[in-house]
Formats: C-alpha cells, sequence, structure tokens
C-alpha cells in the first residue's frame, strides 16, 4: 500500500519542501523544493499556494512542519524517580518555571531519559511557545494548509539520520547538523535522543573558505565534548561516532579536521542512503532538505522514528473555556450536599451524646449506691460524694496527726536539709511538701551529685520512697537540672 507525506521546514532564510512516497518499506522523494524567504517581497502564503497549484504537490498528503529554531528550547533536567513520574504525567506544570515562556503559552514535554548514579535521572525536556507556534498554524491556514505534525528540527534531523544509517540505534552517537546560522548537536543512545542543543553561528565574511571550516571543525569538537561530558559524566570515548549533515560546507574536509580533533570516527551522512532521491536533483539539495525529509519520514515511519508532536501536546495543555453557569450550579449542588451531610452528622452526634450521658447518670447512681448504701435522700451523686470525700480527708488528717510514724512539714525540711551533701555545688529551686509527698527541683554541676544526695536521703527512716526524674543537662548553662520525688507515707503491714 502506497502513501506520501509532505515536511515542510520553514526559517527566516529559507523555506524548503519534500515529499515522500513510502511503498512498502522503500521511501522515494517525489519532489523537492526550496526557496528564499529573507527579501521583504518574498511571500510565504503564494509559495505555499504555488506548491499546489504550479509544483503538482498533493494537497490530500498528511504534511508536517518545522517549528522556529529560537521558539523550541530544550534542557536536561536532574531529579529522582517521584519528579520524573511528575514530569511525564504533568510536564507543561511542572516545567512552568524552566523555561524562558510565559506559563500561559508554554508546551512543555518529556523526551527521553537516563538514570544517573544515587537514584536520580536525567531528564531531557522540550518546550514551544504556543504564541508562535498558533500564528505559524494561522499563516499555513490562510494557504489551506492543516498540519498533522508540528516537530522540533532536532527530532526531524535525527529521523533522517536514523532511517538512512540505522547502525545509529546500536549504541551511542552525536549527530551534527550545520546549516547557514545554527549548529545542531544530538547526543544519541539506542533510539532515545538524550540533549540537544542549538547554537547560533557567523563568522565574518573576510575569512576564507579553509578558516572558516577549521573554525566549524574546532567549535564542532569543542561543544561535542562540553555536551557529551553533561551527558555521560565522562569525556567523550575513543571511536565513538559522530554523524556530519553540513549543507552549506564541503563535508569530507569537514570531516577530517573533525577526526583529527576528536579519536572518533565521522561518518558524511548521505540522506539518500535509504530514501531514493529524483534523478534530477544533486547531493547538495537533498542534503538541504534534510530536515523537511526528517519531518515527512516521521509521518510514515513513526516506528523507526523518534519525535514529538507539539500540535498534540497543544491540545492535550489547551482546556476548554468554563461553562460559568454549569460551574455554579455544580458548586451550589456540591455546597447543598455538603451541608446536609454536615447536619445529619450533628444530629447523628448530638443523639449519640445523649445515650452517652444517660449512660454516665446511670453508672454515677450506681457507683452512689454502692459507695454509700445507707444513704437514701439522693439528689446530686456527685456533689453528695464530694462532701463525704472532704469528711473523710477532715478524719483522716485529725487521725493522722496522732500516729507517731507520721513526719511533720519541719521535720521534713529538716531531714532534707540534714541530708544534703557538703561538698556538691547542690541548688533548690522549688520544694513542695505534701501531706505525704515532696518534690524537689533544682540544678547542681553534675550527675554525680543527684545521685549522691538521693542516696543519703533514701538513709532518713522517714522516706520511704526517693526516686530521682527528669535529670537532663542544659546546653547553655552546662548545669545539670533535676526532679526529685519523696514519699513519706508508711508501707502497708502484710
Amino acid at each position: 500500500m502506497a502513501k506520501r507525506c509532505i515536511g515542510i521546514d520553514i526559517s527566516p532564510l529559507y523555506l524548503r519542501v519534500v515529499q515522500i512516497l513510502r511503498t512498502g518499506r522503500d521511501f522515494r522523494i517525489e519532489k523537492l523544493f526550496s526557496a528564499q524567504t529573507r527579501r521583504a517581497t518574498d511571500s510565504l502564503p503564494d509559495i505555499f499556494r504555488s506548491l499546489f497549484s504550479e509544483y503538482g504537490f498533493d494537497r490530500r498528503a498528511p504534511i508536517a512542519i518545522s517549528v522556529p529554531y529560537d521558539t523550541v528550547y530544550f534542557r536536561n533536567l536532574q531529579t529522582d524517580a517521584a519528579g520524573l513520574e511528575q514530569l511525564r504525567q504533568q510536564s507543561s506544570k511542572a516545567l512552568e518555571f524552566s523555561f524562558p515562556i510565559q506559563p500561559d503559552q508554554l508546551i512543555a514535554q518529556v523526551c527521553s531519559y537516563h538514570p544517573l548514579s544515587d537514584d536520580k535521572y536525567s531528564v531531557l525536556t522540550v518546550a514551544a511557545d504556543r504564541a508562535s507556534l498558533h500564528h505559524r498554524l494561522n499563516v499555513l491556514a490562510d494557504s489551506k494548509i492543516h498540519p498533522e505534525l508540528a516537530e522540533a528540527p532536532a527530532f526531524a534531523i535525527h529521523s533522517a539520520v536514523a532511517l538512512n544509517h540505522p547502525e545509529i540505534t546500536t549504541g551511542s552517537a552525536v549527530i551534527v547538523f550545520l546549516d547557514e546560522s545554527h549548529l545542531t548537536l544530538l547526543v544519541t543512545r539506542g533510539k532515545d535522543i538524550l540533549s540537544v542543543r542549538n547554537i547560533p553561528i557567523a563568522f565574518s565574511d573576510n575569512d576564507n573558505t579553509d578558516s572558516i571550516q577549521e573554525q566549524i571543525a574546532d567549535l564542532i569538537s569543542r561543544e561535542a565534548q562540553i555536551t557529551w561530558q553533561k551527558v555521560f559524566g565522562a569525556p567523550i570515548e575513543p571511536d565513538t561516532g559522530i554523524y556530519l549533515l553540513a549543507t552549506d560546507t564541503n563535508g569530507e574536509y569537514l570531516k577530517s579536521l573533525i577526526e583529527q580533533n576528536l579519536d572518533c570516527w565521522t561518518t558524511v551522512v548521505d540522506p539518500s542512503a535509504v530514501v531514493q532521491t529524483p534523478s534530477d536533483s544533486d547531493n547538495k539539495a537533498a542534503l538541504s532538505a534534510c530536515v523537511a525529509e526528517g519531518l515527512a519520514l516521521q509521518l510514515l515511519a513513526p516506528d523507526q522514528t523518534t519525535g514529538l508532536n507539539f500540535l498534540e501536546a497543544d491540545n492535550t495543555d489547551t482546556k476548554s473555556p468554563l461553562n460559568v453557569k454549569k460551574e455554579i450550579a455544580t458548586y451550589a449542588a456540591l455546597a447543598g450536599a455538603v451541608v446536609i451531610l454536615l447536619l445529619i452528622g450533628l444530629f447523628v452526634q448530638l443523639s449519640c451524646l445523649e445515650a452517652d450521658y444517660a449512660d454516665i447518670k446511670s453508672e454515677i447512681r450506681q457507683t452512689f449506691q454502692t459507695a454509700l448504701p445507707d444513704e437514701k435522700n439522693i439528689v446530686s451523686p456527685l456533689a453528695q460524694l464530694e462532701q463525704k470525700l472532704d469528711s473523710f480527708r477532715g478524719d483522716y488528717q485529725l487521725f493522722a496527726s496522732f500516729s507517731p510514724t507520721a513526719l511533720g512539714p519541719l521535720q521534713i525540711l529538716r531531714h532534707i536539709s540534714d541530708s544534703t551533701p557538703s561538698q556538691t555545688d547542690l541548688k533548690v529551686d522549688d520544694l513542695l511538701i505534701a501531706a505525704d509527698t515532696v518534690r524537689i527541683t533544682g540544678t547542681c554541676d553534675s550527675f554525680e551529685s543527684v545521685y549522691e544526695w538521693q542516696r543519703h536521703l533514701r538513709q532518713v527512716p522517714g522516706f520511704t520512697l526517693v526516686e530521682v526524674r527528669d535529670v537532663q543537662k542544659n546546653p547553655n548553662t552546662d548545669l545539670v537540672q533535676f526532679s526529685i520525688l519523696i514519699s513519706s507515707a508508711a508501707k502497708e503491714q502484710k
């Protein structure tokens, strides 16, 4: 089954268009068009219309276009597994502050990723400006051209190289694309693109051809080493494959210069190695149309090429306008449902509290009757129990004063004072003496001082329990803060 597609490469300097026919596994360029667009009189709509009316391009063929170099950005980010998943699920939202594009104009996608050390990942992301893309689509729409794919030139270059030189997908490599105004570097591994750099270039008109070639070779060698180091964290490996496409210079001479600078083998890309070209076209024309060729191949052979469609990403990111009335009605219904649920919950909670209150009253009455079986007049059980307890406490204190083993506050204070070691720097901050309990809080110079005092206090006959609590050192003063709990209650006789 035969299928044809058209690739359109648009730049401020030129327009290049390729129509490719695929029959089975064979690819053939049927038509190739190139025109300059740098003059003020060059009208893109007129050129687009002439493609079909004068040059015989198939208007029914699916069309792929390039995104301008200066409106597409690539960036490598380092993140963990959770960050990678967030980037893959919400690319534009997660990357809205990573590119020099307003967040509402950002179309961003994850291109590829590869693992680093420490459970980190290097993620290649790409972003395009929505306003620029829509402007280009509007210009094409004026000529009744509605593309199915909008792609970054770097991915189109990779598609053209990978289909004509499939051996590139067997390892790591560097793709170098050089046209009139840009140097594009791609680092690849297998079918994945790991890094992309677009570098504007300009040379003096006074330089001769050989000098420019040498400057270009030095630039390519230096930037290839830098890019490889950033991706893999190591110098470029010997015998790494470098695939060179140079549209406006002598590729073979440039290849020899690069191989002198780098210990790598360089292949001058042949865009006609697999894709057949018209017999009347020269190799330079095919090289110049490499981006347009790659665009068409992405539509014809998506399984053999790698790319991202900014049109699909734009449709995913763009949300339909809000229906205000529908949104208000929805929120009102949700608010009403929430209020009803709250009221139901309040009534259920009130019912539960009332049931619990009745149970507690019943338990209080039962406890009162158990504790005071002789009391028949029950008016307020809690108040009556409190009165009885107060009476019992008074009786206890009255009889406790006659107990030969009871210690008075002055006796307790004297015993504490007598048992304080004289060699230690003990300072009492607070002393609380209750009926049969004493609590001491203070500071000293060491932990040993606290426990030495505890040993002295345990020797006091009336102290049945001496316990040290909350011992800790204050980092600001280097003093040890402590609390000692003393019980003077008589032990029960068994």
